[in-house]
């Protein structure tokens, strides 16, 4: 976490209390058991500045006593710890056409989940429905906020920009719209970038200040970690690779969807399967690696190795990562794609990253939803315009 230096924080109300009260959750989710001196010092904030925050993070049940600290010679501290257990979190994802919903606590630990099919020309219905099902089965610990995975790039402001099952909502604000039906505060983010924050927490990158991590699913993306700060672009598009030009000379891309994704996604994959037998995999990248000794599914294996390794090498070459982190259905090629995958990336990319696959699975989502980075002031949160 980064200091605070109390003199250079703004100042004003409401604004400066939440950078305050984001400050110490941070502290304490990373650090502790603390004390308030120890805290105090992590945060950049003068004890006295913490009494207030401190004590209304108690009374909300965030913040816990866990006994006294060592002693210094005078009086032994009382400890002070984070509380996962104090709310829960509604952590929405798409899936192409598919809506899951899991209910986690705030250490990202799953609660329950659901799934329902969403209409692309009616998506709101589908969403708050599955939501409010969450919502009516697991009432406690009492919900706090949703927070939507986006497959694709929404504005500051929550209007959906990029997202091919959810372009029915036009200009319309996603983080509004579910607001107004759902009576929590919405909170919008890229899933891939929500994934990468989890692996880097407690997965695949938890070492690295600097990586890349390539999700393969309905779609393909990158999100980009560059001195342990997430990359969004000025425009929120930073790692949209799907839309990598398939050759030369680059064609106008059109529509939500560029034509490297649409080649070397999962759909793309299984459509070249079938075009091989005609078959319909509901796994076609495990079919890949299962079929590996047929020859037209080993040629089929290898272009999809090579397109994604020339992912992998574009942002290596431009944004220099320590690590290439594969997720999603990339990691079903099992550890002999991975080999080649490395091999791959390490003969073309100069300071060549290390290339593995993604550890966390599922959970990764779960917990870079609880992530500290998004519990800042400058996350893209919107609260409710009428009461839950």
């Amino acid at each position: 976490m980064s200091e605070v230096n109390e003199r250079s924080a703004p100042t004003g109300n409401e604004a400066l209390r939440r950078i305050r009260t984001d400050a110490v959750l941070a502290a304490l989710r990373e650090h502790g058991p603390v004390s308030r001196t120890e805290l105090a010092g992590l945060t950049g904030y003068r004890p006295s500045s913490l009494t207030e925050i401190v004590r209304e993070l108690m009374a909300s049940g965030h913040v816990v006593e866990v006994g006294a600290g060592d002693s210094s010679g005078g009086r032994r501290p009382r400890m002070l710890e984070f509380n996962p257990a104090a709310e829960s979190l509604i952590a929405v994802s798409l899936e192409g056409e598919q809506a899951h919903v899991s209910v986690v606590d705030l250490a990202g630990e799953l609660l329950g989940a659901h799934s329902r099919a969403v209409d692309p020309h009616e998506p709101l219905d589908g969403l708050v429905a599955v939501i409010d099902q969450a919502l009516k089965e697991h009432p406690r610990p009492r919900p706090g906020r949703v927070v939507f995975s986006l497959p694709g790039v929404a504005t500051a402001a929550g209007a959906v920009t990029l997202s091919p099952v959810l372009e029915a909502l036009g200009g319309r604000s996603l983080t509004d719209a579910l607001t107004e039906r759902v009576g929590l505060p919405v909170q919008v983010s890229n899933d891939v970038n929500l994934i990468a924050l989890g692996e880097r927490e407690r997965g695949a990158a938890a070492d690295v200040d600097d990586l890349v991590l390539i999700y393969v699913g309905y779609g393909i993306g990158a999100a980009v970690v560059s001195g342990g700060t997430l990359c969004r672009g000025a425009a929120g598009f930073a790692g949209e690779i799907g839309f990598l030009p398939a050759g030369l000379p680059p064609t106008p891309h059109t529509g939500g969807r560029g034509e490297f994704e649409r080649r070397w996604s999962v759909p793309g994959i299984r459509q070249a399967l079938s075009e091989i037998d005609g078959g319909s995999a509901g796994a076609p990248v495990a079919e890949l690696a299962d079929r590996a000794g047929e020859p037209a599914v080993a040629a089929l294996r290898r272009q999809v190795i090579e397109a994604w390794a020339y992912a992998a090498i574009v942002c290596a070459c431009v944004v220099n990562p320590a690590r290439v982190v594969f997720a999603g259905a990339a990691t079903e090629l099992g550890p002999d794609g991975l080999a080649e995958l490395a091999e791959l990336v390490g003969s073309a990319a100069p300071s060549a990253p290390e290339v593995v696959f993604a550890e966390l699975g599922a959970q990764a989502l779960h917990i870079g939803a609880v992530s500290p980075s998004l519990m800042s002031p400058a996350a893209n949160t919107t609260q409710p315009s009428r009461e839950g």
